[in-house]
Order: structure tokens, then C-alpha cells, then sequence
């Protein structure tokens, strides 16, 4: 009995000491992971593919959307439009006055149209003329002081209206006639003590049609050395003419 029993016993050693010197992948237990890897990554690989191809799968949420229908086009021809023609009534006749008010606010002058110009400003010996006006120059010219004072120069002149309209002389003056010292435009200034009444009346005053008028002009200086030069445009183009006119003040 008790040599079986140690038979039986080193029987068990010796195969526990096989199992043990099994290489690691032939054991049961290396075997046993193995399978069960395999049979998640199996599992795991037909539920992916089945949820991608779910996926792909376009779903149709309206199945009545998805039902063809046939539509039957009713051919229609449309009516033809019958429109009277409008009758033309006889034309009236339109008076354009705006041009000539145009024309009246603009130039006041006789003779405004441009081709009917035959004199369109030209100067010689203190005597500027055109169509619309006439300056007869003075040799009265002399350096006074304006109202405030300052130097300024002042030229007597007779003007002759040949518009068909009032003029203001000194309005006319200024527009047409220019003076400069140093290539600097002079202004206008106001006079004071004996020559303030010609000079104001040549500013104020209204010069009927084919009248004449004697008045002044005053203008302020910068330097009572250097000369002034009176330049004269021409009432058409509106540039100045050749002809200018010199004051020699010193």
C-alpha cells in the first residue's frame, strides 16, 4: 500500500515538472489568453464593420418623400393681347422763358450772346472799351489812406452803360479790371474823409442804359515803392488781354 502510494506521487512530480519546463506557448494557459484575444478581436471587428455599414447607409425618415409621382403638364396657349394704340393728340406748343431769364440774371448786359460780340474789351491810352462798357482813366491818380488808415491807391474814372440794363460801375470794374503789386492781387477798401463820397457812390450807385458816370475805385497797397499794374480781361473768354497799365507810385 504505501509503495503504491509513492508510486502515484512520483509519478505527479515528474509530470508537474514536465508542465513546467513546457515552452511558455504550448502551456494551456498561454493558449486559453491566446483564444480569448482572438474571439474579442473577431467580435469586435464584425461589430465596427457593421456599425460603419449602418452608417453609410442613407435613412429614410419620410417614406412617402421617397415615392415618385407623376405630374401631367397641361399644355396652355396663352391668349393674345389685344391693346389699342394710344392716339397721339395734336402737340401744344411750349414758350421756353427760362433761358432768357437765365440769360437776363446772368450777364444783364446787351448783346450776351457770345457770337454777337464784336468788341470783346481792348485798352489804349487810359481807355478801356467793349461792347458792354466804356472807362475813360483819369491822370488823377494818387496814394491816399483808407479808413483804417493804411496807404491806398485811387483812380477816377468816367464809365459809359451800353447794356440795355442797370449797372453798378464798381461791380463791373471788379470784374473785369484787375490790379496787382508784386504779382499779389489788391483789394478793395473803403475810403474815409473827402473821397469817401465818389468812392461809395461807385459802389452803391445804379447807372442807367446809355448813361455815364464819374467814379473811383480804391484799392489797398502793400509797399507805397512798388508799382501797380492794371490788367484788363476780355468780356468773352474772360482771360486778360495783352495791353496792360502801369502806375508808377514812387
Amino acid at each position: 500500500m504505501n509503495r503504491r502510494h509513492q508510486k502515484n506521487n512520483s509519478n505527479l512530480t515528474r509530470r508537474a515538472f514536465r508542465n513546467r519546463k513546457k515552452p511558455f506557448y504550448k502551456k494551456k494557459s498561454f493558449i486559453t489568453i491566446i483564444s480569448l484575444l482572438l474571439i474579442c478581436l473577431i467580435g469586435g471587428g464584425i461589430y465596427f464593420f457593421n456599425n460603419s455599414k449602418s452608417d453609410a447607409t442613407p435613412k429614410v425618415e419620410n417614406k412617402a418623400s421617397s415615392k415618385k409621382t407623376d405630374i401631367k403638364l397641361k399644355k396652355v396657349t396663352p391668349k393674345k393681347k389685344t391693346t389699342d394704340k394710344p392716339k397721339k393728340q395734336d402737340p401744344q406748343t411750349v414758350k421756353d422763358e427760362t433761358k432768357a431769364e437765365e440769360k437776363k440774371d446772368e450777364t444783364k448786359n446787351a448783346g450776351s450772346d457770345d457770337k454777337s460780340i464784336k468788341n470783346a474789351g481792348t485798352y489804349n491810352e487810359l481807355s478801356y472799351t467793349s461792347d458792354w462798357f466804356a472807362f475813360k482813366l483819369s491822370n488823377d491818380v494818387k496814394l491816399v489812406k483808407d479808413a483804417n488808415g493804411d496807404a491806398a491807391l485811387m483812380i477816377n474814372y468816367n464809365y459809359t452803360n451800353k447794356t440795355q440794363s442797370p449797372q453798378n460801375p464798381s461791380q463791373i470794374q471788379s470784374k473785369y479790371m484787375i490790379l496787382k503789386q508784386d504779382d499779389q492781387q489788391l483789394s478793395a477798401t473803403q475810403a474815409t474823409g473827402d473821397y469817401a463820397g465818389i468812392v461809395n457812390s461807385s459802389n452803391n450807385d445804379q447807372v442807367q442804359p446809355g448813361k455815364s458816370f464819374d467814379g473811383a475805385l480804391l484799392v489797398k497797397v502793400n509797399s507805397t515803392d512798388d508799382d501797380v499794374i492794371m490788367s484788363f480781361l476780355n468780356i468773352q473768354t474772360n482771360q486778360p488781354i495783352q495791353t496792360t497799365q502801369p502806375f508808377k507810385l514812387s
